[in-house]
């Protein structure tokens, strides 16, 4: 072979060589292109998507994917933020975001918080029945009392979480005459969602669930059962009615 030809050749491959390499750099591009559009699609997803977390025990909804201490006490607790202070639940352990409102917490499904006041307590109106009764009306519920037993409290509901959501219910509850230092033991329910059984060797949902005695049946009708699910942190809340119906709509969602 001729030198030309031979130098010829060897500029062919390396003019191949090159067009090789650009259209592997345009290939490598053309994945992180890609791979950049999936990312930002997903961002944009779940950007839109809202974020479940509990509030003194009640489950709120928000789309924003970080806020401080003092927004979450304001925006979710209904509290002022001078007089009272954030600590974040997990499990056994509990961080403190006192003196630190304007921190940023970054949120995701399944957080658990509690406000806690540092300014004076307010001085319920009423105990009891009454306090129940008005704090279930606060919430968007029709209570009443069952006849001749004032003490026993009953109003429908409408199953929001877990394996029965939209189930239409009667819920019934025996109030405590100290309520809110007292709550109710566990929820009666109407008509029969479990299985009847009385052992306490189940956890729930099994376990501890019985036949409602009278009154429920022979008052209001149907078939009633009643979970004894009592509320063991009970002392460590705020003891509102909206932090007991918290503790009703996790038992809905264990299921």
């Amino acid at each position: 072979m001729k030198d030309e030809e031979i130098k010829q050749a060897e500029a062919d491959l390396e003019k191949a060589e090159a067009e090789l390499e650009m259209a592997q750099a345009a290939e490598r591009k053309a994945i992180q292109d890609v791979e950049a559009a999936v990312e930002e699609l997903q961002e944009a997803e779940n950007h839109h998507r809202e974020i479940h977390i509990t509030v003194d025990g009640e489950p709120v909804e928000t789309k924003h994917r970080e806020l401080t201490a003092d927004q979450i006490i304001s925006e979710f607790g209904n509290q002022d933020p001078a007089t009272s202070y954030l600590v974040e639940i997990e499990g056994n352990k509990k961080e403190s975001f006192k003196g630190k409102g304007d921190e940023k917490i970054k949120l995701h499904d399944g957080l658990q918080f509690q406000i806690i006041s540092t300014g004076p307590k307010p001085v319920s109106a009423c105990v009891g029945v009454a306090a129940f009764s008005e704090g279930l009306s606060a919430l968007g519920y029709e209570p009443r009392a069952l006849p001749g037993s004032p003490d026993h409290i009953v109003f429908d509901y409408i199953v929001e979480i877990g394996k029965f959501v939209g189930r239409a219910v009667r819920l019934g509850f025996v109030v405590p005459p100290d309520f809110p230092n007292v709550p109710p033991g566990g929820p009666h329910v109407s008509p029969h969602i479990l299985p009847i059984h009385p052992g306490n060797n189940q956890t729930h949902p099994l376990g501890g669930v019985h036949q409602s005695p009278a009154p429920w049946q022979s008052a209001m009708g149907g078939q009633w059962q009643y979970w004894s699910r009592p509320f063991v942190n009970w002392a460590q809340t705020k003891k509102t009615v909206a932090v007991y119906m918290g503790h009703i709509w996790r038992l809905w969602e264990t299921q």
